[in-house]
């Protein structure tokens, strides 16, 4: 029988572990232990509802599976209260097969949100794209300093980003954190069609002609827009003397929503690779506009009390730039990847995905120049 653990009996729970036979012990181990969640889902075939249950989430924040085999790919509603926590999915091994694609969507249910088409090949292949291996452009003394944007983009912009669709290709078994199911990337408690808006600035260097993104100036306005439990307290960045690395302090003292003290925290943030595109497009008014399209992949190693946080993105951007030239409408992908620790179950479940995404955020995005 399935055996379900409440928080009083966990500690006698071990102690059985400890003492039991092994015949035993294995039943223990592949039964399902902590709270057992809700979720309801919609099918992409049928539209019916299913009510199923997973096991909860380890302390480290990795996800905790069991050894049943999961559905097929189902989107769950964005407005669904419970916890959206999906069916149980088998545990990876390292060394036996692949994973298979099963992705699941989490998105509104009604009147679904469809990015537009892209017309760069960077955003086809890789904002359109249902699978994603890390963006293979590695730096190089060659190729240039940062990602040039076209010489509008100069000046500070408003922006309004809206989260309109998560997806995990391989299912929630290889997601490595709770926070990207509950939330994203960026804010933990982040919603489908919540929009958050900050300010975004670009700058131009000695050549007036190569206009950059201020890293320093978006990073501090980003996470304040998006109020993270750390908040950004100092951003240290170069871009005469290395673009590609970026130091952040977060601010100690918070508190966390089951009041835990959060520690001072520092992070270190490396852009290994970068690729970029122009194109254009028809708008639909049958007039053409400049696209541009941009991905970036990053290495954040986050190092805390005791502890030490390595994750692996990659956002990748298409913009439509209006001729007005203080208009832009653009789609933004940011994927998530796993790191290829080989003793840790990341590493594990790393090797199973091939290094490929596990998770994708969409957004778009509005931006009215100030």
């Amino acid at each position: 029988k399935r055996i379900q653990t409440t928080q009083s009996m966990r500690y006698a729970l071990s102690m059985m572990i400890l003492l039991c036979p092994l015949p035993l012990l294995i039943i223990l181990i592949l039964s399902p232990t902590n709270n057992v969640y809700a979720l309801h889902v919609v099918t992409e075939k049928g539209h019916q509802k299913q009510q199923s249950s997973r096991r909860g989430f380890l302390a480290s924040g990795a996800i905790s599976t069991s050894l049943l085999i999961g559905g097929n790919a189902q989107t769950a509603g964005a407005n669904d209260e419970t916890l959206l926590i999906p069916p149980p999915q088998p545990i990876p091994m390292a060394g036996v097969g692949g994973a298979s694609l099963q992705p699941y969507v989490i998105e509104r249910t009604e009147s679904p949100w469809r990015a537009p088409q892209m017309t760069t090949k960077l955003g086809q292949s890789r904002i359109a794209a249902r699978e994603l291996s890390p963006l293979g452009q590695p730096l190089s003394p060659f190729a240039d300093a940062d990602v040039f944007y076209p010489a509008v983009f100069g000046g500070e912009w408003n922006v309004k980003a809206t989260l309109r669709r998560k997806t995990y290709p391989y299912g929630f078994s290889f997601v490595p954190s709770r926070s990207l199911v509950e939330g994203s990337p960026r804010y933990r408690n982040e919603n489908i069609d919540e929009a958050t808006s900050y300010q975004a600035r670009y700058i131009s260097l000695d050549d007036r002609s190569k206009i950059i993104a201020d890293r320093r100036f978006n990073s501090l306005s980003a996470t304040k827009s998006y109020n993270q439990l750390s908040p950004v307290e100092a951003v240290v960045w170069d871009p005469r003397k290395d673009p590609t690395l970026l130091k952040f302090t977060f601010a100690a003292g918070q508190v966390s929503p089951d009041m835990m003290p959060i520690g001072p925290k520092r992070a270190e943030v490396y852009i290994t690779a970068r690729k970029k595109e122009n194109g254009i497009t028809n708008n639909g008014t049958g007039e053409s506009s400049n696209t541009f399209a941009a991905s970036e992949r990053t290495r954040q190693v986050t190092l805390g009390a005791g502890t030490v946080v390595v994750s692996d993105t990659e956002t990748i951007t298409e913009y439509e730039i209006f001729s007005d030239g203080n208009s832009i409408r653009a789609v933004q992908r940011i994927a998530v990847y796993l790191t290829p620790n080989p003793n840790s179950r990341e590493g594990m479940l790393w090797q199973q995905v091939g290094g490929k995404a596990i998770a994708f955020f969409d957004y778009d995005l509005e931006m009215q120049k100030v």
